[in-house]
């Protein structure tokens, strides 16, 4: 994928990783790998914005802001948000997942899990 150097914090990278289009991000807590498109509508995930938490109803007219343990990504058309290191819809807002991929870093170089590739 590249060099961690290559990677600047908070910024999405969209890679091709064999035929798909895969974000890999830098963040606080380390690398996360997402497929680029909402399993919503199938929305560029990546060009969402990254947040590390989310507002939740405590009760009728009252938000409270909740951070989370993982970034979460939030997509552009219509603010659906996924935890990063699961894919899980936040909130449970809906049942479906965004894919996400396991990320490791060897000797200051990035590398990106594919499913049924080796990585």
């Amino acid at each position: 994928m590249g060099a961690v150097s290559d990677f600047t914090p908070g910024r999405f990278r969209v890679l091709d990783l064999g035929g798909r289009a895969v974000g890999v991000v830098r963040t606080a807590q380390g690398f996360y790998a997402v497929n680029n498109r909402c399993p919503h509508q199938g929305a560029d995930l990546c060009a969402g914005l990254l947040a590390t938490g989310t507002m939740y109803a405590k009760r009728p007219h009252e938000y409270v802001f909740e951070e989370s343990a993982a970034p979460i990504v939030v997509c552009p058309w219509h603010r659906w948000e996924f935890a990063l290191d699961t894919g899980e819809s936040v909130a449970h807002v809906s049942t479906k997942r965004a894919a996400v991929y396991p990320v490791e870093v060897v000797d200051g170089e990035v590398y990106v899990e594919m499913p049924g590739r080796g990585g």
